[in-house]
């Protein structure tokens, strides 16, 4: 890697490429899926029959534990991985990491708590539960005050790489950002439930479908890609403001008494 550098907007976005490279797209997720439908299927085996995990939720008692843990686990994981993609070691701008935490907070347990309650309208059951630290009757975690602002410095990360990387160019747009944030969002929850069923026994959330062996599901997919666009256009409008890390700091604010001071369970 070269040497550090501070880079100045993470979100500085170039206009959406033409209609002509969907199917490119389309086919890049296609495969993404195979390939994590045959990871998933190799992890269940090899978990459930040969190492004989049995998955139970995890005791109110070990949740410091466990937060801890997964802090020293993945914090290293979440920073190296955007360092190797630049290339060279990534220096985010403090204030503009507090609005992205924020944010991922926001719109990660915002989208939670409403997509529990919209899958069992329509279709009559739970999209997934949590079994750390539930509330909302599992549609949402209250260890999710830890989760999401990890993955909103994860994101700030890999915005920084895309702006700097000439490599990464093909994903500097609104909309491949939020395909991108779908697609690792999805491979991250694979990550997050390896780690708690090998280090705690439990899964951190089940998702109700099989297709992808309970780890993840395309059905969260259009949520993600959604969600994920209108996160990247808030950090857009919000990156160059003053007072952007306020702004982050108020978003995870709200979120935390709505999962908390809201919770229905």
């Amino acid at each position: 890697m070269t040497q550090a550098q501070t880079l100045p907007s993470p979100t500085h976005v170039a206009p959406t490429p033409p209609l002509r490279s969907l199917g490119g797209w389309v086919v890049a997720l296609l495969v993404a899926y195979a390939l994590t439908w045959l990871l998933t299927g190799a992890l269940w085996r090899w978990m459930t029959v040969t190492l004989g995990i049995t998955p139970s939720p995890l005791p109110q008692s070990l949740v410091p534990r466990y937060a801890l843990a997964f802090f020293v686990f993945f914090m290293p994981i979440l920073y190296l991985l955007p360092c190797a993609l630049a290339g060279q070691w990534l220096r985010p701008n403090g204030r503009t990491l507090a609005l992205y935490m924020g944010t991922a907070f926001f719109f990660g347990g915002g989208l939670e708590m409403t997509m529990d309650p919209a899958w069992i309208l329509v279709l009559g059951r739970p999209c997934y539960l949590y079994d750390v630290f539930p509330v909302h009757d599992g549609a949402t975690s209250g260890f999710g005050a830890v989760m999401w602002p990890m993955y909103g410095f994860f994101v700030a990360m890999l915005h920084l790489a895309i702006h700097d990387s000439p490599r990464l160019g093909f994903l500097n747009g609104h909309w491949p950002r939020a395909a991108l944030l779908a697609v690792d969002a999805m491979l991250l929850e694979v990550a997050a439930n390896v780690f708690s069923l090998l280090g705690f026994g439990t899964w951190l959330f089940r998702y109700h479908a099989p297709d992808l062996h309970h780890f993840t599901t395309i059905e969260a997919f259009p949520i993600y890609l959604f969600g994920g666009y209108l996160g990247v256009r808030v950090l857009h409008a919000g990156e160059s403001h003053p007072k952007r890390a306020l702004l982050g700091a108020v978003l995870y604010a709200v979120t935390l008494v709505a999962v908390f001071g809201l919770n229905r369970s």
